[in-house]
């Protein structure tokens, strides 16, 4: 006879109410890993090592942690940081962009990387010492010495080695920017592609970003009779955002003339074009885009074409009115351009180099205003980051223009006007190296 007894222990209920305390709460390693971020092994052996101790266990971390970032550092360093974001912190007076790089995007999107591009944003704003001065430029050496603004005792560099022995990949801290705003002064910021995470609202962050600078002008006390041209309202700020490379500032000005203009580029350090009265300055051009425009020049000279004429790059265009006077990347005549000569009107061929921070401008702004040149048969765009090209050619003396794409393989024919001449880009990216994208941005 099977007998089934069932037996109840007087302890269960004391044992499901210690369990479910225990299970309420958590453990110390589980305390570790979700405070620290490190991997299961290290807070595994950080605990035993210090008997569960969280607070010498995690200093412990941290110095690990930190030594394997710069032994990690030294050896990554010659890796390609070129992707990465930038950040910006703006406040009642003072606004700091950053750029800092890592190697791929999956890593820009760790919330580790995150919070160290918003703890250097802050920390530039926190070791600004003259707030009289209006910007405060930062290379890469000036911010790895900066202390952090979560604990002083440490600098830039020692954050940024924890964090390389946190994601595993080259870190850098390219570059940094503080502006301070004057009691007369407004101070702007755009980010573009927003990313942020929970821990990093007091740090705006994307791929792009802009600081402006900028004065409100009172419409009382601005006198437009002095000038019937004044094509945009005194409260109009016209301005043109460019990553971090080139922070533009102070671009509203009264419209000025056309020979003001002249006689203070001929004088400036800086190159500016001029747009129908209004002056703004250029960003600085990379090594490569040098390197891309002497191919260029060199593939066509040694073509030998009998009627085309390359212009000095400082030689600029000027289109019909309104003027608008830009510096191309190359510009083809078939007209010698005189000993004294800063200007033409009668570009035949003109050559821009795209990347991913001009490619809007160049494409809308300075392509429509070039196809109103009566003598321009043909505008080549390159973008070397693709190595491809598109080519906008004239039908004729008619307004009507074809667009062509080619590729890296391919003969790009040059405007009937100045010869059977053609472009291979092929030889043109020879010996290049593809441009980069920074977040810029950046900058």
């Amino acid at each position: 006879m099977l007998v089934w007894r069932r037996f109840i222990h007087s302890s269960v209920p004391r044992y499901l109410s210690q369990s479910a305390a225990a299970t309420n709460t958590a453990s110390p390693l589980s305390v570790l890993r979700k405070k620290t971020g490190y991997s299961l092994s290290h807070c595994r052996a950080a605990l035993q090592q210090f008997n569960d101790n969280l607070e010498q266990a995690e200093t412990w971390l941290h110095q690990r942690a930190q030594a394997e970032g710069w032994s990690r550092a030294t050896k990554l360093q010659s890796r390609a940081a070129s992707q990465g974001l930038i950040g910006i912190v703006t406040n009642a007076d003072a606004a700091a962009m950053v750029e800092i790089n890592c190697e791929t995007d999956f890593v820009s999107k760790n919330e580790k990387f995150q919070q160290l591009v918003s703890q250097v944003a802050n920390s530039l704003i926190a070791n600004q010492k003259d707030k009289a001065q209006e910007k405060t430029f930062y290379d890469r050496d000036t911010l790895a010495t900066l202390p952090s603004i979560a604990d002083r005792s440490k600098t830039l560099a020692d954050v940024a080695a924890l964090c390389v022995g946190t994601v595993g990949e080259n870190v850098v801290l390219r570059r940094g920017i503080v502006f301070n705003g004057k009691n007369n002064q407004l101070l702007a910021s755009y980010c573009h592609g927003q990313v942020n995470s929970t821990s990093t609202d007091t740090c705006r962050m994307g791929r792009y970003g802009a600081l402006v600078n900028y004065s409100q002008i009172d419409p009382t006390k601005t006198n437009t009779s002095d000038d019937e041209n004044m094509s945009a309202p005194p409260s109009v700020i016209l301005t043109r955002s460019y990553p971090l490379r080139t922070i533009c500032e102070n671009n509203f000005q009264k419209p000025i003339e056309l020979s003001t203009y002249l006689d203070q580029e001929d004088e400036a350090s800086q190159l500016h074009e001029y747009l129908n009265g209004y002056v703004y300055a250029l960003p600085s051009r990379e090594t490569t885009h040098d390197l891309l425009i002497k191919n260029l020049t060199e593939q066509i000279e040694q073509q030998q074409i009998k009627n085309v004429h390359l212009l000095p790059m400082n030689i600029r265009i000027q289109t019909p009115d309104p003027t608008y006077i830009y510096y191309p990347g190359l510009c083809l005549s078939i007209r010698a351009p005189k000993s004294d000569q800063a200007i033409t009107r009668e570009p035949v061929v003109i050559v821009e180099l795209v990347t991913p921070t001009t490619e809007r401008l160049i494409l809308h702004e300075k392509s429509i205003n070039y196809k109103r040149i009566a003598s321009l048969k043909q505008i080549i765009y390159i973008w070397p980051n693709l190595k491809m090209a598109q080519v906008d050619f004239r039908e004729g003396d008619s307004s009507k223009w074809t667009k062509t794409f080619y590729g890296v393989q391919d003969k790009i024919p040059l405007a009937q006007a100045i010869g059977n001449g053609e472009l291979v880009l092929a030889d043109v990216f020879d010996n290049m190296v593809s441009f980069k994208l920074h977040s810029i941005g950046l900058f």
